[in-house]
């Protein structure tokens, strides 16, 4: 038991204590969400640019209209800059770019004019080129109500551009008031106009609760659904990652450098896999501590940390340890089984993407966290523990036994796992040829029997 804590505790201050361990503990948040983070930024970076769209105005009467809302948006966003309100430093959907508009040499554009400025466009002297048909304000005939060809708006970005949606809503308005006059409705009151082109908008709700008491849920409040399960499951991904990488590197610094041997005459293989377990669990609590601790405060800073279920947080750590056990077996077997990292890489491809299942079926898994697929993935050994945790964090009730039978089939396929590890390990450590594939490396399971 001695020479087990001796080991466990070399490996830990091995693990966290070096500069690596520190710069992968800062990294790993900034490359999984960073770009929540970077994207304000950066578009405020990017921001501030004075963009030329061009337009085509086929019915010769918009241009102006079109010109002065547009000074008025640019007049807007130089106050908004001036009192650097929270919503323009901030806001994902809020542009502070500015816009110039010009009219084209003719109103209405031929094919040979079109690929003229489409090369503009690509040589970056003009943003767009707004194309509005010469029939948009004529009167319809309503007996033969026939759809027209409507604005055509170019550019690289023409379906994420803000520049085409916020034309869309100009010219809708425009046209709206010019039926209204062509049809003689001056006389009916605007707000009856209004009353007419209203939507039927179906409130969002989730259950009632004692915490929600039914209030309709909001933009803000669907993100949370979404992506709160998300974060919680990308916790323990970093987590499982982190702790079973040092695994790899560890077993095979050791064989090359015939270190395992030497150990072998103070200590039993069982008593070096055991310890290196042990100390790599207790390195990964310290991930989790940290990591949990900055996620709290992260929540509570967004007045999120109530959408979080604190029942939540046995049922991680348990199949946080249980996951990292499981994965740093595989990874302490491997290393201990080759001789170059690319060998150690061909049979960890099969490994990543067992770990990376539940990542890529996350949102198929929010949507219907009792669904097959979430429910057959946290019932699958590899991808239990992250797709399990995911289902939890969603909120919709999860059968009260799925979570206990999973830590129970985690368990005994972790036992397992250790078990088969430890036999590998035996043969691994001594052998000077290294394994290229998975059936190679399950023989050597019956050599160390």
């Amino acid at each position: 038991m001695y020479k087990l804590a001796i080991i466990a505790y070399r490996e830990y201050v091995a693990m966290v204590g070096t500069k690596a361990f520190i710069f992968s503990l800062v990294m790993m948040p900034i490359l999984m969400f960073g770009s929540f983070l970077v994207m304000p930024a950066l578009q405020k970076l990017g921001g501030g640019r004075n963009l030329r769209i061009l337009v085509a105005d086929g019915t010769g009467v918009l241009f102006e209209d079109l010109r002065s809302a547009v000074d008025q948006r640019n007049e807007a966003i130089k106050q908004s800059q001036a009192t650097t309100s929270k919503e323009s430093d901030l806001g994902f959907g809020s542009s502070t770019d500015f816009w110039t508009l010009e009219g084209t040499e003719s109103a209405t554009l031929t094919d040979e004019q079109r690929l003229n400025i489409s090369q503009t466009i690509k040589q970056g002297d003009a943003y767009a080129l707004l194309e509005i048909p010469s029939d948009l304000l004529a009167k319809p005939l309503v007996e033969a109500m026939v759809a027209t060809e409507g604005p055509k708006f170019f550019a690289f970005d023409s379906l994420m551009s803000e520049a085409r949606t916020w034309f869309g809503s100009i010219l809708t308005e425009k046209v709206k008031q010019t039926r209204i006059q062509q049809f003689g409705l001056e006389s009916i009151d605007p707000k009856i106009i209004a009353m007419l082109n209203s939507r039927v908008d179906i409130a969002a709700n989730r259950p009632i609760d004692e915490e929600n008491q039914g209030k309709p849920q909001s933009i803000t409040d669907g993100l949370k659904a979404i992506f709160l399960p998300f974060g919680v499951m990308m916790l323990m991904f970093m987590v499982i990652l982190m702790a079973a990488q040092p695994m790899l590197e560890s077993a095979m610094e050791e064989k090359t450098l015939r270190i395992s041997e030497v150990l072998i005459g103070s200590v039993t293989s069982t008593q070096l896999l055991g310890g290196k377990l042990i100390g790599n669990v207790a390195g990964s609590l310290v991930i989790f501590v940290l990591y949990g601790c900055g996620g709290i405060y992260v929540l509570n800073q967004q007045d999120m940390l109530s959408s979080l279920p604190m029942s939540l947080l046995p049922w991680f750590v348990l199949f946080q340890l249980l996951g990292v056990l499981f994965f740093s077996s595989i990874f302490l077997v491997v290393g201990s089984s080759v001789n170059e990292l690319k060998e150690a890489q061909s049979l960890l491809l099969p490994v990543w993407m067992m770990l990376m299942a539940p990542v890529m079926v996350w949102f198929v898994a929010v949507r219907d966290p009792n669904g097959v697929v979430a429910t057959t993935l946290s019932f699958f050994p590899p991808s239990c523990p992250m797709t399990m945790i995911l289902r939890l964090a969603t909120g919709p009730a999860v059968p009260w036994w799925h979570p206990i039978l999973a830590a129970v089939i985690m368990i005994v396929s972790t036992i397992a796992m250790v078990n088969l590890a430890g036999r590998i390990y035996r043969v691994g450590l001594l052998k000077t040829d290294g394994v290229r594939s998975m059936i190679q490396l399950l023989r050597r399971a019956t050599q160390g029997t």
